[in-house]
């Protein structure tokens, strides 16, 4: 499966359009059989004589790994060494079905002390996974891309500013599936929950935006307004009363499920399918505490906050006209109000 916007390299040279093995490109289109299977992809290489986009067969291509995903989750408060988090965690999806993915399915990560950021390293073929279990627990970190459509790929952080912590990431699209019903939403859960015994990670929440991943402040994903839809944590984080579209169900070891997400609790139960109403209100939460994130985070920088009170306006404005499409007179004025201190804040302290 490719989807727009994909990296691909050739897997053969192709001496009539001068383009090596190995070269890479961005998918631009797709083109599929009528039963759904990729046939063609268009793809844009870039050449020391410019731009050239060629229409190819699925076949010539492979996917490259990649440094960012559309969907992430993160495990953190880790109980085990890094030798067993990362042996224990690819155990967790190799014995659930997740194959290694064909091609580059493995990069590393070099961490910048200085600019405290993860830099992409060199990327590698690990056919069976062996060598990231021998090899991983010594480097800063890496990625390694699992088969199978949600596109899972897992990331370790082991050896940056932060204790160890690893993440989850997916496809968007295949997020949007486990926010709207029961069975792709239990897939996740048990994924999650596999990671989580084979880690012994205290905290797992999904998903987990851009701000979050950049100060790797996890403890705040705790903070309400949650931006997360699901947590598995100790019960004792869970808040009461339980906040408007979340549910709780208790785990064996005094742990808990919290979450707005349509998962059944026991075998018996009824499978959920989400209303439109119920998912824009999910909505509305969500913009809310990227805005309150982004807020907290101008106080917490040490150079230029005005990315980060662009972000807070821009996640205010989107809550303001949830708000109104739902008729939710009051907490729009609310929110018109908190948007408003938001930017005298910004005009008296950091203009």
């Amino acid at each position: 499966m490719l989807y727009k916007g994909d990296t691909v390299r050739l897997v053969r040279e192709l001496p009539d359009l001068k383009l090596e093995k190995h070269q890479e490109g961005t998918v631009t289109g797709i083109r599929h059989s009528e039963d759904g299977h990729v046939l063609e992809a268009e793809v844009r290489f870039y050449t020391g004589s410019g731009a050239l986009t060629e229409t190819l067969p699925f076949d010539a291509v492979e996917l490259v790994i990649e440094q960012f995903h559309d969907c992430t989750a993160v495990l953190w408060r880790l109980e085990e060494s890094p030798q067993q988090i990362v042996e224990q965690a690819m155990h967790a999806m190799l014995n659930h079905g997740f194959e290694m993915r064909q091609g580059p399915n493995v990069m590393r990560l070099d961490y910048s002390r200085e600019d405290r950021f993860w830099r992409k390293g060199e990327r590698s073929s690990d056919a069976t996974g062996a060598h990231v279990v021998v090899a991983a627990p010594a480097w800063d970190g890496c990625i390694v891309a699992f088969s199978g459509r949600q596109r899972f790929h897992l990331e370790f952080r082991l050896q940056g500013r932060r204790p160890p912590c690893v993440l989850l990431h997916q496809r968007y699209e295949a997020y949007q599936e486990q926010r709207a019903s029961t069975p792709p939403a239990m897939t996740i859960l048990r994924v999650l929950l596999n990671l989580c015994n084979a880690t012994r990670a205290e905290c797992c929440a999904l998903p987990v935006a851009g701000t979050w991943m950049m100060d790797e402040s996890w403890d705040s994903l705790l903070q309400q307004p949650f931006f997360p839809d699901l947590f598995l944590v100790p019960r004792s984080k869970v808040p009461e009363p339980l906040p408007p579209l979340f549910r709780m169900q208790r785990l064996q070891s005094d742990r808990a499920i919290l979450t707005t997400l349509p998962v059944k609790f026991a075998p018996g139960d009824d499978s959920i399918e989400r209303t439109e109403r119920e998912l824009k209100l999910n909505q509305l939460r969500v913009c809310i505490a990227l805005g309150e994130k982004a807020y907290d985070q101008m106080y917490e920088s040490s150079g230029s906050v005005t990315g980060l009170y662009s972000d807070a306006k821009e996640a205010f404005r989107d809550a303001i006209v949830i708000a109104n499409e739902l008729g939710l007179t009051e907490e729009s004025t609310a929110l018109s109000k908190r948007l408003e201190h938001i930017k005298a804040v910004f005009r008296s302290q950091f203009s």
